[in-house]
């Protein structure tokens, strides 16, 4: 048994500089996947390629965009999880003036890895598009990776010049991290959180609802994207979960949407946000917790929803 699956990740931080005024909605998540994606396909899908679905081809795009599962490996799932996850700004600046910067995160998951210098390609021509209602051109002035052995994030590329590879997070770097906690902590929902239970979204979170789609989210990606099967004691989990101490919450439902680029359709994704307090919690669920917390829980996770911290 292993309590954490072997998918490694790659961590990292963009920043554009704007070259001309511009306007962004609050919630950028959406724009910033919807952008990257059709940068991505536009630098690298042949022209001949009508539908990503019949594409043979396997480029950036269709792994990344448009990622299939095999036969009977995701029961339930009507489509497969992308290997990667936004994570946008949360000051909800809407103005940006020239020389503004604009930062947000990308998490990469397990085999996504081998596509650092084509997504690093797209967002540089995401910013010779366009951001924002006026299209305002933007320079991606910095790229950053997280590396575990300096806890610190370390420049990738800046200013149009490269300063190696993309470090890697090993499951090892959760293990440890989660040996500096005590039994007692407080997890917070930094975006909005949509869990259901019992076929129904939840309002409130208790701990087995939290590790449960901590761990379906584990499981479903490393099938796709980890190195080997990961078996771990789903009871021995659970009965830790129920086992630690709901100590206080301080929570709330917020309301967000955006329109599909496909369909035109109006979506919500609201979610929890707040704090929940737990005691008497294992090191083991710790572990799980902080791993998770990189790929984030619920719907619309590739968007940025699902964030929560560990503190």
């Amino acid at each position: 048994m292993e309590l954490l699956p072997d998918l490694p990740l790659v961590h990292l931080r963009f920043a554009y500089r704007f070259m001309a005024e511009t306007r962004l909605p609050r919630w950028k998540g959406a724009l910033l996947r919807g952008g990257w994606g059709r940068a991505l396909s536009k630098v690298f899908c042949i022209p001949t390629c009508e539908n990503v679905s019949d594409c043979q081809i396997a480029c950036p795009y269709r792994n990344l965009f448009a990622p299939e599962a095999p036969p009977n490996q995701l029961v339930g799932v009507r489509e497969a999880p992308r290997p990667f996850i936004v994570r946008p700004p949360l000051d909800e600046q809407t103005q940006f003036s020239v020389g503004d910067r604009l930062s947000f995160d990308l998490i990469l998951v397990g085999s996504a890895e081998r596509y650092v210098i084509p997504i690093i390609a797209a967002f540089e021509h995401l910013g010779r598009l366009g951001l924002g209602e006026d299209r305002a051109m933007a320079e991606l002035s910095q790229v950053d990776s997280f590396s575990s052995q300096r806890q610190q994030f370390i420049p990738l590329l800046k200013d149009g010049q490269w300063f190696g590879m993309a470090a890697q997070l090993q499951p090892q770097f959760f293990l440890d991290h989660a040996q500096r906690f005590e039994s007692r902590w407080q997890l917070q929902f930094v975006t909005p959180t949509r869990l259901k239970q019992q076929g129904q979204l939840a309002r409130q979170f208790d701990l087995p609802l939290i590790v449960g789609a901590a761990l379906r989210r584990m499981q479903q990606m490393n099938s796709l994207y980890g190195t080997k099967l990961w078996n771990c004691d789903l009871d021995r989990l659970f009965t830790q979960a129920r086992a630690a101490q709901f100590e206080a919450a301080n929570t709330r439902w917020v309301e967000w949407g955006r329109t599909s680029a496909a369909t035109g359709q109006n979506m919500q994704f609201g979610g929890v946000v707040g704090t929940i307090d737990f005691s008497r919690v294992t090191p083991e669920l710790t572990a799980l917790l902080l791993m998770a917390s990189a790929l984030h829980i619920g719907k619309a996770a590739v968007f940025g929803n699902g964030w929560f911290r560990l503190r």
